[in-house]
């Protein structure tokens, strides 16, 4: 066997590594909500809503919020983690980031409040983790013949 095809054998698999990242960034990010450092962020948030017209009814987050977070929280991490190259991982990163935060006025004109601050939270650490992971340990996306 080859030196160099042995340099990649101890890839790590991408949903390990994403189960491990999107759950420290759940953590995270549910410690944050619970603890009730978010809710003056979306408060003001609500408030900036409802002086611009929005027609939003209800102060709390809708029952699909906790959904939305994990599919976010983990589907970053195992996304970034399948693209090769760290600028690809970057630009991907914040693309979503930009969506995720321009989402909430979107829900906000269907009449429900959603606050993305925990939402972006969650995101941001997990991408940034996946990210920071992918480029110091080889991934299966940037082993050559893979």
């Amino acid at each position: 066997m080859p030196e160099e095809s042995g340099k990649y054998s101890n890839a790590h698999h991408p949903l390990t590594v994403a189960a491990v990242v999107g759950s420290f960034a759940m953590a995270v990010g549910l410690v944050v909500r619970v603890s009730g450092i978010s809710l003056m962020l979306e408060r003001k948030i609500l408030a900036g809503y409802l002086e611009l017209g929005f027609p939003v009814s209800g102060s709390g987050q809708p029952w699909w919020a906790v959904l939305v977070l994990l599919a976010l929280t983990y589907g970053i991490a195992l996304m970034l983690l399948g693209v090769p190259g760290f600028l690809k991982r970057l630009l991907l990163f914040l693309s979503c980031l930009v969506l995720i935060a321009s989402a909430s006025p979107v829900v906000a004109l269907w009449g429900l409040f959603w606050s993305p601050v925990v939402a972006i939270l969650c995101f941001s650490w997990s991408a940034a983790c996946a990210v920071l992971w992918a480029r110091y340990h080889p991934m299966s996306s940037e082993i050559e013949g893979s």
